[in-house]
């Protein structure tokens, strides 16, 4: 039986803002040809700022309708903890906004000039790569701290199993000493000999499953490690 096929990705969603309509239109038939899906458009930052936390990408130009900028938009996208992946689209000659847009939290920028239509789709791309690597390295550090997690744990419960196994061994040898004798202790003696012993023999089977996790009940967690599969 063939294994089954990874679930596919998500498209990204871009949010474009853009206050010039022509430029939008333009904006958006270039995110749409790359093959990403156009969430909206917005022509303030007020508007940038409210919609960017449902989506992935947010192409920002520099000046927007109203007093405030996409550096102000920037800002307040960042300062409020969203994850959105911000490039930046400013003027030709606007190198120092770019400069303060990739100091502010911007993950790119672009200029409008005349290669705009060529390079826009190879940023955009780029970004959304950078972007999957990232959320890729975040769920491999997850994996890795839940895997080392498990590991110290299942290291604690063997080695409290061997520390346990002496005083138990003692245990057992004083309550066969004490079988061996029992017509001599009262009825309630040897009731409470008889319960004794049951849970001493459960104890020492919980112990020896223990003891048997690592070689019968080892996972793989991370690929070359074997470690003990404290959910079995």
């Amino acid at each position: 039986m063939s294994a089954p096929a990874a679930a596919a990705r998500p498209v990204p969603r871009v949010l474009i803002v853009e206050d010039d309509p022509a430029q939008a239109k333009l904006v958006e038939l270039l995110v749409a040809n790359a093959g990403l899906a156009v969430a909206g458009v917005a022509a303030t930052a007020e508007a940038a700022v409210r919609l960017a936390g449902e989506v992935d990408v947010v192409l920002m130009d520099f000046r927007l309708a109203g007093d405030r900028t996409g550096l102000d938009a920037l800002r307040d996208i960042r300062a409020a903890g969203l994850l959105a992946s911000v490039i930046v689209m400013t003027g030709h000659g606007s190198e120092r906004v770019a400069a303060e847009a990739l100091h502010l939290g911007a993950s790119d920028y672009i200029i409008k000039d005349e290669s705009f239509t060529t390079l826009l789709p190879e940023v955009v791309a780029r970004v959304v790569r950078v972007r999957e690597i990232e959320r890729q390295l975040a769920a491999a550090q997850q994996d890795l701290i839940r895997a080392e997690r498990r590991a110290a744990i299942g290291e604690i419960v063997v080695a409290l199993s061997h520390e346990i196994n002496n005083p138990l061994m003692a245990l057992t040898a004083n309550l066969d000493l004490l079988r061996l004798d029992e017509r001599a202790l009262p009825p309630a003696g040897r009731d409470a000999l008889k319960v004794a012993r049951e849970q001493l023999t459960r104890i020492t089977d919980i112990l020896k499953r223990v003891g048997e996790l690592d070689r019968e009940r080892a996972t793989t967690y991370v690929a070359g490690t074997r470690m003990t599969d404290l959910k079995a």
